[in-house]
């Protein structure tokens, strides 16, 4: 346990010292003042101009939904970064082969992060979302997402070799935010097709309470978890 927060703490140095993931990690609060406030007030101004009862409203908790999927995107996006950094400098191979350990190094940089980033989406949510929630709804959605982030800092780490591949990747990876909105526009059965991402699934979580859903997007995170630290493994061979 020791050298594992041994290298928490150094993680957490580097980050202090980068400008770029200090911002980053701060992004989520400034998304969350501007879905809380800034949303309504471009409501209240569409359905005005429009001469609309709602034209946002019915779409808040997606909105909500988009904050606590940012939020743990954003801190486990910055763990990739400091892990690319690492790598280009050696230092992964190093740290994997000390007393820290492959597994213990990849908890300190990913697991502990994601904690983190589950306690602060929490406290987001209660505090700025647009919609009422259940709290162990909102407390389930926000693992979810935290886990489903831990997915996408894995996939950025193992198909990069640096951080300028990485931000490319990250971008590509934001694709798999796409599962989010398909059950808000897509009231059909085509809506399935998109089965395969495990943020389809939160969304139909978050909005049915169905909790054959919350084990879909689960086994398919773990399930990519699994692959990807596969290759994580590799690379660090390589």
């Amino acid at each position: 346990m020791k050298p594992m927060l041994r290298s928490f703490k150094m993680f957490l140095f580097q980050i202090s010292q980068d400008s770029m993931l200090i911002l980053v990690c701060v992004a989520p609060l400034l998304a969350a003042v501007f879905f809380r406030f800034g949303v309504p007030a471009i409501e209240r101004l569409l359905c005005t101009y429009f001469q609309q009862i709602s034209i946002l409203a019915p779409y808040y908790l997606l909105f909500d939904l988009f904050l606590s999927i940012i939020t743990s995107y954003m801190f486990c996006f910055a763990s990739s970064m400091v892990m690319l950094t690492e790598y280009d400098e050696n230092m992964t191979n190093y740290m994997a082969v000390t007393p820290v350990g492959k597994r213990n190094y990849l908890i300190s940089r990913l697991g502990f992060p994601a904690v983190i980033s589950l306690v602060v989406s929490v406290i987001l949510m209660l505090s700025f979302s647009l919609t009422k929630w259940a709290f162990l709804t909102l407390l389930l959605t926000c693992l979810l997402t935290s886990i489903f982030s831990v997915v996408v800092s894995l996939l950025l780490f193992s198909m990069s070799h640096n951080r300028v591949e990485g931000l490319a990747v990250a971008k590509i990876s934001g694709l798999l935010m796409l599962g989010l909105p398909v059950p808000f526009f897509l009231s059909t059965n085509i809506q399935y097709i998109f089965f395969f991402l495990p943020s389809f699934w939160i969304a139909k979580f978050s909005m049915e309470q169905n909790y054959l859903f919350l084990f879909y997007s689960l086994f398919l995170s773990m399930l990519s978890i699994w692959l990807l630290y596969k290759k994580f493994e590799r690379k660090l061979v390589d």
